[in-house]
This record gives structure tokens, sequence and C-alpha cells, in this order.
């Protein structure tokens, strides 16, 4: 079984429903649109991709498409910055901010995403990271998914798989 299939059928009861092995130049591409993002202000401060950019430096790269009611692990999935502190963070149940750490921040604002980890790909690989793209990034992935409006896309990054009989 190919690679792309195992993740799929791994991540298929959570709501997966197309993957697609990424090559060199698609990689790169999605490295381009994240550096890209992450020079824009939004509402909440300047958009840091961590996880996006730990899934690229693994060996193997996997896209997904998935539908709208996929299910995500709990979280965090983001954190909320000011400077060097974390002034809330973003879970499933939402945003949660640290009232008595706003008092005090200064500094960029920021809004760091994290890699996720699914244990279902962690059957896979041990080393195994996922992580939600930007918008722009979504829009380029749900384009060689051939995704339709109101589908979400993920990235998923292995090392080395475990065997397999």
């Amino acid at each position: 079984m190919i690679l792309e299939e195992l993740v799929l059928r791994a991540l298929k009861a959570r709501g997966a429903v197309r993957a697609r092995y990424l090559n060199r130049e698609e990689r790169y591409r999605i490295e381009e649109l994240e550096e890209s993002y992450s020079r824009t202000i939004t509402p909440w401060g300047r958009p840091v991709n961590l996880g996006v950019m730990e899934c690229l430096r693994r060996r193997h790269v996997i896209a997904l498409l998935t539908a709208p009611h996929f299910t995500w692990p709990p979280g965090p999935y983001a954190l909320l910055k000011a400077g060097r502190v974390v002034v809330g963070e973003v879970t499933s149940t939402g945003l949660q901010l640290y009232r008595d750490r706003l008092r005090r921040a200064r500094g960029e604002w920021t809004v760091v995403y994290l890699s996720l980890k699914f244990p279902e790909l962690e059957e896979l690989d041990e080393e195994a990271v996922a992580a939600s793209p930007s918008p722009v990034t979504h829009r380029y992935l749900e384009g060689l998914l051939g995704g339709r409006r109101g589908m979400g896309t993920l990235l998923v990054g292995l090392n080395s798989l475990k065997s397999y009989a």
C-alpha cells in the first residue's frame, strides 16, 4: 500500500476524504506561501505557522482533503503571544485569554499555529505531525486535491514508517 493510502485510511474515520503525496516543488511552494502569509498582520497579530514548517521538515509530506465534519484532536491549536509571553491559546473549546498576562503584555503580537498529534498517525510513525495550513496554503492545496467549498485541508509529515506486513 502506498503512503498516502495508509495516511488516508488512518484518518478516514475522522473525515479525511482524499490524500496526495507532495513532491519537492509543491513543498517549496507551500513554504513560500506560509512565509509570505507570516508577513501579513491579522486582527490577532502576525501569524506564524510552526506546525506547517514542522511538517515540511519531515521526509514525507502528505496533503489531505477533509470533510466539513472532520474531527480534530483536542489541541491546543494556536498560542496568542505578546512578545515572548503567551497571553492566550486556542483549543477545541475556543479562545482562552489569560487576563493577568494581558495586563503586562509587551512586544509584537503573534499567533503561533502549532503542530497537531493524531494517535492514528503515531501508529504509522512515532514522529508523525500534522498541521492546519494558512488560508493561502489551504487554497493552493484545495486546488491540488480537487476540493470544493466547505472542505478543509491538512498536512501530515512523516519520517519513517513502522514496518507493515
